[in-house]
């Protein structure tokens, strides 16, 4: 007992011994400018540490003895030991080294110091990018770049917006930049180009490249955007690049853990931003319709469309044998009574298919550390939206982990994995079809929810008088965009996992061996359910009536008995259509470095390397007729929808196949004289199988050469006040892009002509594609002059560069003679040059101790011109809302008929290609065309700007973010049509429409036509289409708009010390707030959105709440 007692006792006393030998040690650490937060504290050789707060202050418990590890990226490491001293305070040293890798340039391929660099780049830390509940990173980067243009086409998650880096360079291929993630090329799902970005189709949602990124995983994002600069990606690199650097841990630091929160509510559109009739306006258009001949009985019974005068036909039709009455009493009295109920309903179609308060949630969770052999870092993030509309959502899940093990002072080596999970559901949507004859762009069956309220009457409601769906009639059958949304959605599941493994051997003190090595898997799953209660399904079985079956093109008509009526083949359950993306990617690069600096002022540095590059594209997609949604899913096909399908020359399934393979060798060598004379050369030479079959169209060599001059360390100038930095660079070169992707030989498919009886059908050869073994690469050659200006310390920086592109081989679509059955084909015969001019100025207005303010403008501006171009358009292609293409104009123009007024029916009129007026005009027309079309400018705008000012104040930010663009034109919606139903709603300009004779002399609004005019005039289609592609429906797009204000608090230390944490930051913020300008034309039509329905939504005034903390 009396050994046990002592034992104790010995214990306790070693304890308090120990425990007296433990102190607590606090210190403020700074730098010359003021206190350091975020240094790291650490004690040696164990993982037990901190940091410093916003004040710089630290406070952490030691033994004596102990020796503490001051460390900052920039600064010296510095090393104290404990000894009997309880306050450390520290002023630390810069490190010239470290500074040259703070102030680098990421290519991808290597990190070029700022000094030596002689492109034009922008480097932007996530800090200064970050919009709070925007979760497209691309889209961050509006307006804080110059020379980066964006435009949002569609603000629906998954959705790509239009992103072009001084310009289009592309005619009729892709302009997207090429997007580089920690030094591998990230290839798109699917490639589209500015048509298909546009056009709100199904396949725009997986569209973008990036959607599975975290932003809180991004470290930084250099946009490379002259040839001197994305060189080093010479085959591939036309359209700039844009290289995202992902966080990682720090050797020798202590665990960190980092959440961040961000909560975001979303404005509703409003009719009061919209010139568009309420109900009662509505009503009395209808009734003057009605009074001229429309909405008479039988043609509302057999109408494909029909509101508020269907309703009330169904009313009197409906019979009710146990009252022994009629729904409706056929009386002037309860007719008008119907209506008058109808003209009050004034539904807000925005209040319901939209919701007001749902809450997007983004969280993201983070650690990062390291020890003295290796360094971590690993994240996963949620993004939760229940939908902006009733009919979208989306949920995603990412991952990202990344380890860095240093095996010795010579080898290290990055295993990262990342990974994505995403679940979005969508308003069931077919694609965008356009007619090129009568000018019309339609689409079937389309429920977008915000197109709908733009275009639906008020007179119509969602629910009846008993708290039912109200139906009304589209397509020949009964519809409610309730139900509607309801049972036909589209639900996307994408899988997204990426690895990476790089390795880096310093073989001597100069020389660097690097590899890089990546897999990526994508696989995407589209399924399109169309159940029995969607209108679509009710359309293919509309045929209750003789009038309807001769109607309605959704029935079956037997090609072998002409007499036989349509009849449904549809009778049970709904359409399944399902699309599989997978994409696979392989990439491993092998290259040598090598730096070397001689009698203190000479510095070479070469890079050589190699890689190869796999991309396998496969999508298959499948239609199912006939599945039993409500009844276990079992299929009931009636092999006559399959004829259906055959004759009218579509197929249920199919299967598309890519397989593209590269293989490059690059090389750059740089040489600087005292960081004040630098010479730089980069080559590489590529090869593709995209590209024709011979050697010299899948081969290319590029290039370019590039100067820079310090003149800033000249001896006039080393020790000036005013200027501390004058930089002169200069580059040319010459980059490339693959193209459309074709085929060197040709393509001969086997078919069945289609004959009116099965036994007169036989086997033929088509030739689906010419032989194309010549087509090669798009070219560009870059010359670029650019000048760094620092004045007064830099406080002052101005960025400015001028360049000139000669676009040469882009790809065209030329005419051929027809031999075989094939008319176009595609060749490198098209040429564009532009001219451009770009500045960035920064500015630190006020830098104080408790005060702060700076500001940033950038503007860039180019003129483009296509100089040769063998492809022959025809009109429609040039008066769409994308533009088209013709010698001597920009990429994209628009172009419009001239309207010449109205005749007097009100029916508009056109300067024709004759020179003459007349109503009606060839869309068709392929001659003569800018000689009696107005060209009205690009599409694309030539002009961006963004203005921003941080300001800060002790514990408190805020942040203004304007961005703006212009230069391009706009084309209206098109609200004008030859027939209009009761389910339309009418332009507020319909008010000022031609009534009477004598009205052309003081209108340009057309008559609302009746039904005798189609009997005089059958071509009053296409003349109300050329009337939405005329002079009077073209707008202006320039605009500026309140981007982004946004307000930040961070917590003292002490408060933050008391909650056991490292930092704690709220801030407040509201994006796309309102446009501060845009041409009144507009009428709340937005700039930067074409109104193509589908699956497209526009960007939204939002507001979120974040939240961010440490430990």
């Amino acid at each position: 007992m009396k050994s046990k007692f002592m034992l104790t006792l010995f214990i306790v006393l070693l304890g308090r011994i120990t425990y007296a030998q433990e102190k607590s040690i606090s210190g403020t650490i700074s730098d010359t400018t003021g206190p350091l937060p975020g240094v790291t504290v650490l004690i040696k050789n164990t993982a037990k540490g901190t940091e410093t707060d916003f004040d710089g202050n630290y406070t952490i418990r030691v033994n004596q003895g102990d020796v503490l590890v001051f460390s900052f990226i920039g600064k010296k490491t510095t090393e104290v030991k404990v000894l009997n001293q309880s306050v450390i305070n520290l002023v630390l040293e810069d490190d010239a080294n470290i500074l040259n890798e703070v102030e680098v340039i990421a290519t991808g391929y290597d990190k070029i110091n700022k000094k030596t660099f002689t492109g034009s780049a922008v480097s932007v830390g996530i800090d200064d990018l970050k919009l709070d509940g925007v979760v497209d990173v691309t889209r961050m980067l509006e307006g804080r770049v110059a020379g980066v243009n964006i435009q949002n086409l569609s603000g629906t998650f998954g959705t790509a917006p239009n992103i072009t880096i001084r310009g289009s360079s592309s005619i009729f291929g892709n302009n997207t930049p090429l997007y580089v993630i920690d030094g591998v090329v990230q290839e798109d799902v699917i490639e589209q180009n500015l048509d298909q970005l546009t056009s709100g189709d199904p396949s725009t949602l997986i569209s973008s490249s990036i959607a599975g990124i975290n932003a809180n995983d991004i470290k930084k994002i250099d946009i490379l955007k002259d040839a001197s600069a994305t060189s080093i990606y010479g085959a591939r690199a036309r359209n700039g690049v844009v290289v995202i650097t992902t966080k990682s841990g720090r050797k020798d630091s202590p665990l960190k853990l980092n959440y961040n929160l961000e909560q975001t509510i979303r404005d509703i559109p409003s009719y009061s931003n919209f010139d568009l009739l309420n109900s009662k306006e509505s009503m009395a258009i209808f009734r003057e319709n009605e009074s001229r001949g429309f909405f008479q009985l039988p043609s509302v019974s057999r109408g494909r469309y029909g509101g508020v005068y269907y309703i009330r036909a169904t009313a009197l039709d409906n019979y009710n044998e146990s009252t022994g009455m009629f729904e409706l009493g056929n009386t002037p009295e309860a007719r008008e009574a119907f209506l008058r109920k109808y003209e009050l309903a004034n539904t807000d179609w925005f209040k319901t298919l939209f919701r007001n308060s749902s809450l997007m949630q983004n969280h993201s969770l983070s650690l990062s550390g390291g020890s003295e052999n290796n360094s971590y870092y690993a994240s996963v993030s949620l993004l939760h939206d229940p939908g902006w509309t009733i009919a979208d959502k989306v949920t995603r899940f990412t991952t990202n982990l990344k380890n860095t093990f240093y095996f010795s002072d010579k080898f290290n080596a990055t295993l990262a994995v990342n990974a994505s999970i995403r679940k979005q559901k969508a308003p069931g949507t077919f694609s965008r079809e356009s007619d090129p004859v009568t000018g019309d762009i339609s689409r079937e069956f389309d429920i977008n929810p915000f197109s709908y309220a733009l275009n639906t009457s008020r007179t119509l409601r969602p629910y009846n008088d008993t708290g039912g769906y109200e139906y009304y009639r589209n397509n020949w059958a009964d519809f409610n965009i309730l139900e509607e949304l309801a049972n036909n959605s589209i639900d996307i599941n994408q899988r997204d996992i990426r690895f990476q493994l790089d390795a880096s051997y310093k073989i001597t003190d100069n020389i660097t061996y690097d590899f890089n090595g990546a897999g990526r898997f994508v696989n995407t799953v589209r399924e399109h359910n169309v159940r029995e209660n969607s209108n679509v399904v009710r359309a293919y079985n509309a045929d209750s009536s003789t009038v309807l079956r001769d109607d309605n093109i959704f029935l079956y008509q037997d090609p072998t008995d002409p007499d036989a009526l349509p009849v449904a083949v549809l009778p049970n359950g709904g359409i399944y259509f399902k699309n599989d993306d997978y994409l696979t990617t392989f990439y491993a690069r092998n290259s040598f470095k090598y730096d070397n600096t001689f009698n203190e002022k000479h510095n070479f540095n070469a890079l050589l390397g190699q890689e190869i590059r796999f991309v396998n594209r496969n999508s298959d997609r499948f239609t199912g007729y006939g599945l039993q949604y409500d009844n276990g899913l079992t299929a009931f096909t009636d092999p006559r929808i399959l004829e259906k399908l055959i004759n009218g020359g579509e197929a249920y399934f199919g299967l598309t196949k890519e397989r593209e393979r590269t293989v490059a060798f690059f090389g750059k060598a740089t040489y600087s004289y005292d960081d004040k004379y630098v010479f730089s050369l980069t080559g590489r030479y590529d090869g593709s199988n995209r590209q024709g079959r011979s050697s010299s169209s899948r081969w290319l060599p590029t290039g370019t050469v590039s100067a820079k001059w310090n003149a800033s360390k000249e001896s006039f100038l080393e020790n000036s006040n005013t200027f501390s930095n004058l930089q002169f660079r200069t580059s040319y070169g010459l980059v490339a892009t693959p193209g459309n992707a074709t085929n060197a030989l040709a393509i001969f498919t086997s078919q069945i002509a289609d004959r009116l009886l099965p036994a007169d059908r036989e086997n033929f050869l088509n030739i689906t594609a010419l032989q194309n073994s010549e087509l090669t690469w798009e070219k560009q050659y870059e010359l670029n002059f650019g000048v760094d200006l620092g004045l007064f310390n830099n406080r002052v920086n101005l960025i400015t560069d001028v360049y000139k592109r000669d676009i040469f081989d882009n790809i065209d679509f030329v005419r051929t003679s027809g031999i075989g059955g094939q008319f176009i084909k595609q060749g490198n015969n098209a040429d564009v040059e532009t001219y451009g001019i770009e500045f960035t100025l920064d500015t630190k207005n006020i830098v104080t101790d408790n005060f702060t303010w700076s500001s940033n403008i950038n503007f860039s501006y180019f003129d483009q011109e296509i100089t040769k171009l063998d492809n022959t358009p025809i009109a429609f292609d040039l008066v769409d809302q994308t533009g088209g293409n013709v010698v001597g104009y920009p990429i994209n123009s628009m172009f419009s008929f001239q309207f010449a007024g109205l005749n007097n029916e009100g029916l508009p009129q056109f300067i024709n290609k004759d020179g003459e007026v007349a109503s009606v005009l060839d869309f068709q027309n392929n001659e003569n065309l800018t000689d009696y079309l107005k060209h009205e400018g690009s599409v694309n705008p030539n002009i961006s700007v963004g203005f921003s000012n941080n300001f800060t104040y002790k514990n408190w930010d805020l942040g203004v973010l304007i961005t703006g663009s212009g230069g391009n034109k706009v084309r209206l919606n098109p609200v004008f049509s030859s027939t209009y139903s009761d389910t339309s709603i009418f332009s507020k300009s319909h008010v000022n429409r031609w009534l009477n004779p004598g009205d052309e002399n003081i209108t340009n609004i057309p008559v609302l036509p009746d039904p005798s005019a189609f009997q005089r005039n059958s071509n009053l289609r296409t003349v109300y289409n050329a009337y939405n592609y005329s002079t009077e429906r073209v707008a202006d797009g320039d605009f500026l708009r309140m981007k982004n204000i946004s307000l930040g608090y961070k917590f003292n230390n002490e408060l933050v010390e008391k909650l056991g944490l490292s930092h704690l930051k709220v801030k407040f913020q509201g994006t796309n707030l309102f446009l501060l300008y845009s041409d009144s034309k507009l009428n709340g039509q937005d700039p930067e959105f074409y109104q193509t329905g589908g699956v497209a939504l526009p960007i939204t005034r939002q507001y979120t709440f974040s939240l961010n903390l440490g430990f």
